[in-house]
């Protein structure tokens, strides 16, 4: 009797694997508003996983990261700000702001990735 090898290859499975990375980050992304670590953690396993991901999957994938550097940049630019007295009501306006862009970009990339869609633009800063 001959045996039958099954070569792994781009499985279903496999693809279910990646998605359930990606939506980990999601929900660390969301949850790192609220405790900033875990977000951290998030784009970690985002520049881990990008390159072996799916193209639909990567796009969500960059669409984490640079979310995660424009906060950054929001954060220490608000920061400056909050340390001037002048200023400082600003930069608490734009870390609300801010606060709330990551919010929506979270949930909106949940969301295309629970529907099994990529990002049309994952390089935009805005939805």
């Amino acid at each position: 009797m001959s045996e039958t090898i099954i070569e792994p290859g781009n499985s279903h499975a496999s693809d279910r694997d990646d998605k359930l990375f990606a939506g980990l980050n999601y929900v660390l992304f969301l949850i790192g508003n609220i405790i900033g670590i875990s977000t951290i953690l998030a784009v970690i396993i985002a520049y881990a996983r990008r390159e072996r991901a799916p193209h639909w999957l990567q796009s969500h994938y960059t669409y984490q990261i640079k979310s995660f550097w424009t906060a950054v940049l929001g954060i220490i630019v608000c920061t400056f700000m909050i340390m001037t007295v002048i200023l400082s009501p600003f930069g608490l306006i734009g870390l609300a702001l801010i606060w709330l862009w990551v919010l929506i970009r979270g949930v909106v990339g949940l969301v295309r990735l629970l529907d099994g869609r990529g990002h049309p633009d994952a390089d935009a800063m805005f939805v």
